[in-house]
């Protein structure tokens, strides 16, 4: 018999992982995702949601990583790609792609468009990392026990960055 593949479930149980999350402290526990093979994190408590790519309609005029708007239960997302943002290179779409939606608390509908989520990363099992970044948003690095990079998102930063807001081409 196969086993078949419910992504409403699948919902369901990441948005009660989340919550779940949410409720322990502060500082503890982070979402990770991939952005062009680069491994990066945000608080949980920077996102509202995070879901499969919903359709988004073009802007006549916008940047390439600007990928349009997109209707979400009513409400219209700015939908940047963060990879293309990032390295000038668009993030292929794919099944595993998500958004991440910013926290209503920045008073910006904005998602960003990720390869993949790879789970909550507890900041006690990670290392930090003294590297430097050229980018002005990227709060701290670490290192997790594999050995592999971290690169924590502060997302007010980002969203207040002069680049990231000038989406006009």
């Amino acid at each position: 018999m196969s086993k078949n593949f419910s992504l409403k479930n699948f919902q369901n149980q990441l948005t009660h992982r989340l919550q779940a999350a949410s409720k322990l402290p502060a500082n503890s526990s982070r979402l990770g995702f991939k952005v062009s093979g680069q491994n990066w994190m945000v608080n949980l408590a920077d996102i509202n949601e995070v879901l499969p790519v919903p359709a988004t309609i073009p802007v006549p005029g916008a940047k390439r990583w600007f990928r349009g708007v997109a209707n979400i239960r009513g409400n219209l997302y700015a939908v940047s790609d963060l990879g293309d943002f990032l390295s000038g290179k668009p993030t292929s779409d794919s099944g595993h792609n998500r958004l991440l939606l910013a926290h209503t608390k920045f008073g910006v509908n904005a998602a960003l468009l990720v390869e993949q989520t790879t789970g909550l990363k507890h900041l006690a099992q990670l290392t930090p990392d003294k590297k430097d970044s050229q980018w002005p948003f990227a709060a701290q690095h670490f290192k997790d026990t594999d050995g592999q990079s971290w690169v924590e998102i502060q997302m007010a930063t980002l969203l207040s960055y002069a680049p990231f807001m000038a989406a006009e081409a």
